[in-house]
């Protein structure tokens, strides 16, 4: 009998497997909650083992598995003398939030007013490793997933997208400055997580667009493409799996990712990208995880979802690929959409008796 876990690591290094795995992901509250009362599960132990999912770690509105950070600015809501509920994270980013809770943006970034050598960074919160220890040992045999910082999109935050564009052209060193610190975190995280037993260590950042990268592939190599490798390195000498993310069109990046050793490349946004394109091309070296599209989910029929679920399973299993939505699922989308993508995922992905 293969374990979830087994069958995770065999599909990542594209052996074969029994069966195609799948995940999930779901953040908010809803829908959550109704897809844990539709299925009659009362904990997410048992909606993860009712869908199928071979995966723990990511797991619905609960935070991923990781290794916090201490230190830095007090988190914490706050109202300005504006009137507006905002809310503080460590690094000191100010963001507003829309009364419903769904949206958010950045009002306040730090390094548009202190200086990059002055700026205090967080430190790793070391105790974090005996949490996911004990996670490890409660999961055995599930592939276990843990987080590291998103240092780029973290780096963004502190600066605002504007400044941080125009100082890598003008004023390179303070971007390598901020990078190189905040890279140093997500390889310390990294190096706990592994040794604390994960699978797979997850980070990456957001830098694709719908249909075009937030930053051109010449700064990405130059500014982020060498620490990824040290991170990547950091992760393989451990025994870990280094799970990449990224939202949108990245793909004048992805062979630099295969050169970088990115195992698995998530969330494969079908609305971005051509995935069995991908697959075609670099199949043989990467493993996908995604292809469910969670910007058209909310409007398919049940029908429709499941289709979806045969083609990416014909199109892109039987091996190094995991069927999951690209990205969390949104709000409103109907839960008879979200079980029909699991029980028709189940039916469809066995590759032999």
């Amino acid at each position: 009998m293969v374990s979830a876990r087994e069958r995770v690591q065999r599909a990542v290094l594209r052996e074969d497997v029994d069966m195609l795995p799948i995940s999930i992901w779901i953040e908010s509250p809803e829908p959550a909650r109704s897809l844990m009362d539709a299925v009659g599960a009362d904990s997410v132990e048992r909606l993860l083992r009712r869908l199928g999912v071979e995966y723990r770690g990511f797991l619905p509105n609960i935070s991923f598995l990781g290794i916090g950070l201490k230190g830095g600015y007090e988190e914490g809501w706050f109202t300005d003398e504006r009137g507006r509920r905002l809310y503080r994270n460590i690094f000191g980013v100010v963001s507003a939030v829309s009364s419903d809770g769904r949206t958010s943006m950045y009002v306040e970034h730090p390094l548009q007013r202190v200086d990059v050598r002055e700026y205090a960074f967080p430190e790793v919160r070391e105790e974090d490793f005996g949490v996911v220890e004990r996670f490890r040992r409660q999961h055995e045999d599930y592939c276990v997933v843990g987080y590291a910082l998103q240092p780029f999109e973290t780096a963004c935050a502190l600066f605002g997208y504007n400044l941080i564009y125009r100082l890598m052209l003008r004023e390179p060193w303070k971007v390598e400055y901020v990078l190189d610190r905040l890279f140093g975190i997500a390889e310390e995280q990294a190096k706990l997580l592994a040794e604390a037993g994960v699978d797979q260590v997850y980070s990456g950042d957001d830098v694709g667009a719908q249909t075009t990268m937030l930053i051109s592939p010449e700064l990405w190599r130059r500014f982020l493409k060498p620490r990824y490798r040290r991170l990547a390195d950091a992760v393989h000498k451990r025994g870990a799996l280094f799970h990449f993310h990224s939202d949108g069109w990245i793909e004048p990046i992805v062979p630099d990712l295969i050169e970088v050793g990115v195992d698995v490349l998530e969330p494969l946004q079908p609305e971005a990208m051509d995935v069995r394109r991908l697959k075609e091309l670099y199949g043989d070296k990467l493993s996908f995880e995604g292809g469910v599209g969670v910007q058209r989910l909310p409007f398919k029929t049940p029908l429709e979802v499941a289709e979806e679920v045969r083609w990416l399973v014909r199109t892109l299993g039987p091996t190094g690929y995991t069927l999951r939505p690209s990205h969390t699922i949104l709000p409103g989308t109907p839960v008879e959409n979200i079980i029909v993508l699991y029980e028709a995922a189940n039916r469809v992905r066995r590759v032999r008796p």
